[in-house]
């Protein structure tokens, strides 16, 4: 099982330490946002990639090739790089000559998550080989990317709801579990944007195969400085 953190943005909302750090390498309670990743990764993960773009080299120079845990465990890491910013899915399709042989998770590099919810579609998978994704329930109304579940707990969709005609509001956190089989799928442009969307791509095969949908119990998303006190 092999970990990608999409670490290319420019973090333009986080205003001027953005200009001279990468958004990941922000400081948090005390450690940058990727630390909090990887400090407590899932004993499975054997392998990191990240990708990088924005002032990339500073994350290079403060991972370099190998990672060792607090257990002592050392980790490869590996780095593609994303030239153009043409959303998630086009950035995990730069790293995908590191991950064509294994199922690997993808997070955020500037979300925190909670070990547990990236051990449990680790778990799912070693039982059912099924892709996963971690969803949060908003408190405020969505009037895009509303993500459907069916009454099997599986993702089978994500809708516009500009009339909130949907009464339910789960948003897709940038966390999930895939396997090499996605890189056959052709990527999906968002509506009125140059982008692609990872959730958007995979989600157009829900059709084909189940993809489990887990509930967050802890997802902070860092989008302004103030997230960060």
């Amino acid at each position: 099982m092999k970990l990608v953190i999409l670490a290319a943005g420019k973090g333009k909302r986080m205003g001027e330490s953005s200009n001279h750090t990468p958004k990941p390498l922000l400081q948090y309670k005390g450690k940058t946002l990727i630390e909090h990743k990887i400090e407590s990764l899932p004993a499975e993960i054997s392998e990191i990639v990240f990708v990088i773009g924005h002032l990339g080299e500073q994350i290079k120079e403060k991972f370099g090739d190998l990672y060792t845990t607090r257990e002592g465990k050392t980790i490869p890491v590996n780095y593609a790089t994303q030239t153009e910013l043409l959303g998630t899915a086009h950035a995990l399709h730069q790293a995908k000559e590191y991950l064509i042989d294994s199922p690997f998770i993808v997070l955020m590099g500037d979300d925190l998550y909670a070990r547990d919810d990236i051990q449990h579609m680790i778990n799912h998978h070693k039982v059912t080989q099924e892709w996963s994704v971690l969803l949060e329930n908003s408190s405020k109304p969505m009037s895009a990317g509303k993500c459907i579940v069916n009454k099997d707990g599986n993702l089978i969709d994500i809708v516009e709801d500009p009339e909130a005609k949907i009464p339910i509001n789960k948003m897709y956190t940038g966390g999930c579990l895939l396997t090499p089989e996605f890189f056959e799928i052709e990527m999906v442009q968002l509506p009125n944007s140059n982008e692609y969307g990872l959730p958007q791509t995979f989600v157009s095969k829900a059709h084909e195969r189940r993809i489990k949908a887990f509930d967050t119990t802890y997802w902070k998303r860092i989008t302004a400085p103030e997230d960060l006190e």
